[in-house]
């Protein structure tokens, strides 16, 4: 499992996650071969990669032709898949806003076809990660974010489907946690922590 989980983020990381730091234009120069250039139903031009090498295609990217400058036409990123362990299931599926920025990203971290983990982005800037951190398929941590930093951590520690458990953060630094006791998804309980900053 941690072998699994190593690749998956090395991978991924091999063809960004960003969104925001690269441009993502049919154009754009890349490490990954490409092997095959298409259309969708959709009418969206696909283009078939290979991230590992091995000639089989891993990397999936969608595009939709728009008005380019001086009257041509550019080509606008609008979803990525990723295939990291080829089993013809995508275990990344990015979606990219009308600036070719990421605006929504869904892994399945354990290969077994569920997704683990959502994350959702505004103007490049993630916004909310929600998170299966049992990998059964149920989301049990919820991240909250402002400008890019995070600022609340909801946990569902019991595995109810209701957050028991408020962490707040201020400059990315735990700050305070808050219980929910009786169940009615509001902290009643909390307890500062000493050692931050104030």
């Amino acid at each position: 499992m941690r072998i699994r989980m190593v690749a998956f983020l090395t991978a991924l990381g091999m063809v960004g996650c960003s969104g925001s730091s690269r441009s993502a234009r049919l154009s754009d120069t890349s490490t990954v071969a490409t092997l095959a250039t298409g259309t969708t139903t959709e009418g969206l031009t696909v283009r078939q990669s290979d991230l590992d090498g091995d000639g089989r295609p891993d990397v999936f990217s969608y595009y939709r032709e728009e008005p380019g400058r001086e009257g041509g036409k550019d080509l606008l990123l609008v979803r990525k898949t990723l295939d990291l362990n080829q089993d013809g299931k995508p275990d990344v599926t990015q979606e990219f806003d009308g600036k070719a920025r990421l605006a929504r990203e869904s892994l399945d971290m354990d290969f077994d076809g569920r997704v683990d983990a959502v994350r959702e982005y505004q103007e490049g800037q993630v916004t909310r990660e929600e998170l299966s951190s049992r990998f059964d398929g149920r989301f049990d941590v919820r991240k909250f974010y402002e400008n890019g930093a995070l600022v609340l951590k909801t946990v569902d520690t019991k595995g109810t489907g209701a957050f028991d458990e408020f962490q707040y953060f201020v400059g990315n630094q735990l700050t305070r946690i808050g219980w929910d006791r009786d169940g009615d998804g509001k902290p009643e309980v909390f307890e500062d922590n000493p050692s931050a900053a104030p």
